[in-house]
């Protein structure tokens, strides 16, 4: 992939991809900030911070005049809070990428922070909140987090909790983007219908006086060996809601691409052996699959199901039984191919259109602070072993790593049973 990576002064760094025959340009800015940077006390302040960048700046006073900048040129605009980044993107017709480009600068150099809309926001995010345990499935989601890192940032809702956004005030939003909002911080992708030289000449003529600042980190979140496996929430539902979690890797680590290779080999797609064995072949379920999150330093691969709670027990022995079996056998070269295949595959069409490009430059130089190109990635795929995926399945689905989450009418007092059925081998 050809891209052009520009540092300025100050230490924001710009990425460029010209990609020819397209007509639009898609730009985001990523900021190496997310929910694992908070404080408990402020949990979600991240969040209420991106939310806070589209609700009013000093060229566009309002949530109105923000939009009718972007939308009234062919565009569409989105902000994103995740826990190790927080993003600003847009696309739009490529003629009108400097128009963009300021208002988005606009939103994060001069933010309003209207003391009214923060109130309004307010309520919105608690509403945000209070909606995920209307879906026991996402909530299921955010419960296998806290109970693979209780009480640690990488075990918490991105949106923080009711009893935090409540109490985070104004100040503290200033103090906090003040911190964290830095050029140091910042990783500009642009990609799509652009001229290199205009783009590095605007960025320079808006960001150049932006004085840096050294950027805080973090704490490292390690997931405790020594804590309770199980996590249970009663709700009357028609399903029960599952989420099995193991170790999985950090992003950096040469584990990273087998495990790349065992959620695709269990869960990803409808060849894969969870989906073939406990829907297809035992119609345990109607709905399941598997996906990795990878940090700095830690990670974890989640299986996510929805049972009749009838099942809940059976299916939960079966996906033990497939964790178990990637541990005791090799996988066969054919089936190892198909999914090399498919993943190689995955990555390619992800990376067809302007926002995708820029998406996967931006977070890469933001998390890595450098790209990996296409054709390595490719390579490291295609290296990969039967016997690195056992040696790491071996590894990462020791019983001592096993997590499980269960939303549903099952009564709670099972825990300690299911905690026992973790460990089983």
């Amino acid at each position: 992939m050809n891209y052009e990576r520009t540092t300025l002064q100050n230490g924001l760094r710009l990425l460029t991809t010209h990609m020819p025959g397209m007509r639009s340009a898609s730009i985001g800015f990523f900021f190496t900030v997310g929910s694992r940077y908070e404080a408990d006390p402020i949990g979600g302040i991240s969040h209420f911070i991106e939310h806070m960048l589209f609700k009013g700046s000093r060229h566009y006073p309002t949530a109105r005049l923000l939009s009718e900048a972007i939308e009234g040129v062919g565009g569409i605009f989105n902000g994103s809070t995740g826990k190790e980044i927080t993003s600003y993107t847009a696309r739009v017709p490529g003629e009108q990428l400097p128009l963009v480009m300021n208002v988005l600068a606009d939103m994060i150099r001069h933010p309003l922070f209207d003391p009214i809309e923060i109130e309004k926001e307010r309520g919105v995010i608690i509403e945000e909140l209070s909606a995920t345990h209307d879906d026991p499935q996402e909530w299921a989601n955010l419960l296998i987090d806290e109970v693979m890192w209780p009480g640690l940032p990488l075990g918490r809702d991105d949106a923080g909790f009711v009893e935090t956004v409540a109490q985070i005030q104004r100040q503290q939003m200033l103090d906090y983007m003040d911190e964290h909002y830095r050029p140091s911080s910042l990783v500009i992708s642009v990609a799509g219908n652009i001229d290199h030289a205009q783009v590095i000449k605007e960025t320079e003529r808006i960001f150049s006086d932006w004085e840096t600042r050294e950027h805080p980190g973090w704490k490292e979140s390690f997931p405790p060996r020594d804590t309770l496996p199980v996590g249970m929430i009663r709700k009357e539902t028609e399903q029960t809601n599952i989420c099995l979690a193991t170790l999985g890797a950090a992003y950096s680590s040469p584990d990273y691409f087998p495990i790349l290779l065992i959620n695709a080999i269990l869960g990803d797609g409808m060849s894969s052996r969870l989906f073939q064995s406990i829907r297809e072949e035992q119609g345990l379920a109607y709905d399941i699959g598997s996906y990795f999150n990878s940090y700095y330093e830690t990670g974890s691969l989640v299986i996510s199901a929805g049972v009749d709670p009838s099942q809940t027990e059976p299916a939960i022995e079966a996906i033990i039984h497939e964790l178990n079996q990637l541990c005791k056998k090799p996988v066969p070269g054919d089936e190892l191919d198909r999914v090399k295949a498919y993943v190689r595959g995955g990555v390619l069409l992800g990376l067809e259109g302007t926002q995708q490009v820029a998406s996967w430059l931006g977070s890469q130089e933001c998390l890595r602070n450098k790209i990996i190109d296409i054709d390595e990635i490719v390579a490291h795929i295609d290296a990969v072993t039967s016997q690195d995926i056992q040696r790491v399945a071996q590894f990462c689905f020791a019983p001592t790593w096993r997590r499980l989450a269960v939303i549903g009418p099952d009564d709670p007092q099972q825990a300690e049973y299911f905690g026992k059925l973790l460990k089983s081998v």
